[in-house]
């Protein structure tokens, strides 16, 4: 029965990640390419350069050049030297270009994007046309992740945290917190079981990462090449290392429950230190295939991240086995006088260590409350923050369930909590209260499993919320890409014309001015003359004349135009239909 529900404990993992997860993109961040997008060169480039935030990996074919047609023009192979990728493309024809790439980032995810650039003035629609930015997103959209290669690999991420804290927590609470676990058929299933479902998620997790990070279906899974080329990379060191670990680890656990019939065995001196040296090499797995190796504060972010899973597993894995152990049984209330206090007191270690990393983490990947609130990583974390109050709140029902059962802890004893923290200020006056009514042991103790199982339901959802936050983009990175990069545009409409204004790459300074002139049906309209403008009226700044040239009918250019502080600008456009219609079109765009 209890093997059943730490089944269903693995399951609920996996459901929940299956709904929320996808592959994800946008972990490092494109700060400069060349071309320009949006740019209009006079003669075809020798190279396409990108440069990132970080560094990254790129393979042959993880950039593509292709013409207005969507005929591939490049020829294939990537030089990457640390940020920087590059690639000779061969001389290119008068027209409109797209470049899609993708990459892998230093934390192991894949990123992907597009582009449009322009050689010559003329022969065909624009860079920035519809016709060929629309190119450009379905050209990116065909070279995407498979969803569901995304959704198993991130089921198989929260699968490996679910089973190291099984295994480690349920070691930990045998061989350090109650030693009656050893004797447990119930303990050893638990942790026998953590171990299986941490290794099988692993050997997993490496089939599946060479069609992750190339954007190839799941039946590129069985793939030997794409696997040898993950073996050869950091993440794939790691999850190696893992699978060696836990095979080091199967004699430690074979000498932990060797004899289920003698409990009282103690364990060789040398047991407790080789098992923390295993268990803090798992822990530091995640984070050393993660966020954790990216950005700022590297060292400390890794030393954190592993304190953090540590913290998790003992706290969760521990939950189990009590609940497992001493809430189940004849003897119930004699081994929660006995194992409950000790637990607290490690409990309460855990929760500390968790509020302390995951604030160091949260301050490192987020940064600001606008970046909680407006990215992925943000609203995720703030579920996870939620889901962790829910925690403690389940653990107070704990704790004064088990003052009811028990009384007061002794002095030596005093300020733990039952479960998960608390304080015991007002224990005195409890215990007075108390005293005066008969406590219905088989009624309290029901109660306290229902309310130890509801944490471990909820756990199971925060352990669902940081495998999403592997996925996701750290919100630091997420804010900084809104805010550097890419365009900004609005399209003006009128009955008889409309009018599509792009500028990149949207932030202050000098940007690449595109204007195109439509139908109100999208098709290009060669209209006599067009005058844009653009004004900040909060700031009583007056217009200022973009200098439009003409490269093409129906296509406008301003290259270099300066944008001379942040703000919502309005843009007003004039386009000259006819020698008796120049209707006047506004819109805004926000320059960051």
């Amino acid at each position: 029965m209890m093997l059943r529900r730490a089944l269903a404990v693995v399951a609920l993992a996996s459901g929940v990640l299956l709904v929320g997860a996808s592959p994800a993109f946008a972990h490092a961040e494109l700060v400069e390419s060349d071309p320009a997008p949006g740019a209009v060169l006079t003669k075809s480039p020798p190279t396409i350069t990108l440069q990132f935030t970080e560094t990254v990996r790129a393979e042959n074919g993880g950039v593509r050049v292709f013409d207005a047609d969507g005929g591939r023009v490049d020829q294939g192979g990537v030089d990457v030297s640390g940020r920087t990728v590059r690639m000779p493309v061969p001389k290119l024809d008068n027209g409109s270009y797209v470049v899609t790439w993708r990459v892998v980032s230093a934390d192991s995810h894949p990123i992907q994007g597009a582009f449009t650039f322009q050689v010559g003035e003329g022969g065909g629609p624009g860079a920035t046309s519809r016709e060929v930015t629309g190119l450009a997103n379905r050209l990116l959209g065909a070279q995407g992740g498979d969803k569901v290669v995304g959704a198993a690999y991130g089921v198989v991420r929260g699968l490996v945290f679910a089973g190291l804290a099984l295994l480690i927590g349920g070691a930990a609470f045998a061989a350090a917190i109650s030693p009656g676990a050893r004797a447990s058929k119930r303990a050893r299933a638990i942790v026998g079981l953590g171990w299986v479902v941490t290794f099988v998620a692993s050997i997993a997790g490496l089939a599946l990462y060479g069609p992750y990070v190339s954007g190839l279906g799941i039946g590129e899974a069985l793939s030997t090449s794409l696997l040898g080329d993950t073996l050869g990379e950091r993440l794939g060191e790691i999850w190696l290392a893992r699978i060696v670990v836990l095979l080091v680890a199967v004699p430690l656990l074979v000498l932990l429950f060797r004899r289920p019939g003698r409990e009282e065995q103690r364990l060789p001196a040398w047991w407790l230190p080789l098992g923390a040296v295993v268990a803090i090499a798992l822990a530091a797995t995640p984070g050393l295939a993660g966020h954790a190796v990216s950005g700022d504060w590297v060292s400390a972010a890794v030393i954190a991240d592993t304190l953090h899973v540590l913290a998790m597993a003992v706290w969760l894995g521990g939950l189990v086995v009590l609940a497992a152990m001493t809430l189940t049984g004849s003897n119930t209330t004699e081994h929660l006088r006995e194992t409950v206090p000790r637990f607290s007191r490690v409990a309460l270690g855990c929760v500390v260590a968790l509020a302390a990393t995951g604030a160091f983490q949260t301050w490192r990947q987020v940064g600001s409350l606008d970046a909680l609130r407006s990215t992925d990583y943000g609203r995720i974390l703030t579920v996870k923050l939620v889901l962790f109050a829910a925690i403690v709140v389940f653990a107070a029902f704990s704790r004064e369930i088990v003052l009811r059962l028990f009384g007061p802890p002794e002095p030596s004893a005093s300020g733990m909590p039952a479960v998960t923290g608390g304080s015991d200020d007002d224990l005195p006056a409890q215990t007075d209260t108390l005293d005066q009514y008969e406590i219905d042991d088989a009624s309290e103790v029901r109660h306290l499993r229902r309310s130890v199982w509801g944490e471990i339901v909820l756990a199971v959802a925060v352990l669902a919320a940081t495998a999403l936050l592997v996925n996701a983009a750290p919100a630091r990175t997420a804010v900084a890409q809104g805010s550097e990069g890419g365009a900004v545009g609005v399209t003006m409409k009128s009955k008889k014309v409309w009018v599509d204004f792009t500028a990149t790459p949207g932030v202050t300074g000098a940007n690449d001015v595109h204007a195109n002139t439509l139908t109100p049906s999208g098709a290009p309209l060669d209209v006599t003359d067009l005058k844009v403008t653009i004004d900040l009226p909060d700031r009583n700044i007056a217009p200022i004349d973009v200098a439009l040239r003409r490269l093409s009918p129906g296509h406008y250019y301003a290259p270099g135009f300066d944008v001379p502080i942040a703000g919502e600008w309005r843009v007003t456009a004039k386009p000259l239909v006819s020698e008796f219609d120049q209707p006047t079109l506004r819109g805004t765009v926000t320059f960051g």
